[in-house]
């Protein structure tokens, strides 16, 4: 957020609570330097300081922050733009590691011909998501959100991951084979059945595959 909309935002909170910059300082146990810096908007304050001063006025972080990007995802094109940002603007793994997947999987929808109605619940699940609403210093709730979407386009959309069932199919087979290994009941009987289930889960990922529904999570 711009320092001088974090100042103005913070000026109009305290006012509403009739805190003084004093009372606000000890209440957050932030220097009152710091406040009368940011309400001046001669410094841009740390993650940590404005989860203090959130605190204190009893408020979430977005409340404090605001929202100045709330057209950055509209669309699908529009949310890779604006993840692709978050990332740039990162250096800590696990939140590079998140924005890549988020960014992948948003990046293989936009790939596919989705038909209109899927387009748009799509689209309107990620407004939903307000991904934009997301403090920067908050970006563990990325990954929550890209949980959320994944279960979503599982469950509402019907997208199935790649060679999901082929890989099933491959781990089940190899455990069966084992099983039998160990119990010396082995026979061509038994091999026919695990290549018979290895087969038949090829043919449904690749059912699902022409069917559009194939995605890769």
């Amino acid at each position: 957020m711009e320092t001088n909309k974090l100042g103005q935002k913070l000026k109009e909170l305290r006012a509403s609570r009739v805190m003084s910059q004093e009372y606000l300082a000890e209440e957050s146990q932030v220097s009152l330097r710091t406040i009368q810096r940011i309400e001046n908007n001669e410094s841009e304050p740390t993650g940590e300081t404005v989860k203090r001063i959130a605190s204190a006025l009893d408020v979430d972080l977005t409340s404090l922050l605001g929202n100045d990007q709330r057209a950055q995802t509209n669309d699908l094109k529009a949310t890779i733009i604006y993840l692709k940002k978050q990332l740039a603007n990162t250096s800590v793994k696990s939140e590079i590691k998140t924005f890549e997947k988020f960014i992948d999987l948003l990046e293989n929808l936009k790939d596919k011909d989705l038909n209109p109605k899927q387009q748009e619940a799509v689209e309107s699940y990620l407004r939903y998501l307000e991904l934009d609403k997301i403090p920067s210093i908050s970006n563990e709730l990325y990954k929550k959100k890209l949980i959320k979407f994944k279960k979503f386009l599982k469950r509402k959309l019907r997208f199935v991951p790649e060679k999901y069932y082929t890989t099933l199919g491959l781990s089940f087979a190899l455990s069966f084979m084992v099983g039998l290994l160990v119990t010396e009941a082995i026979g061509l009987e038994f091999v026919l059945i695990g290549a018979a289930i290895i087969i038949a889960c090829v043919f449904m990922d690749l059912r699902i595959k022409n069917q559009g529904r194939a995605l890769r999570f």
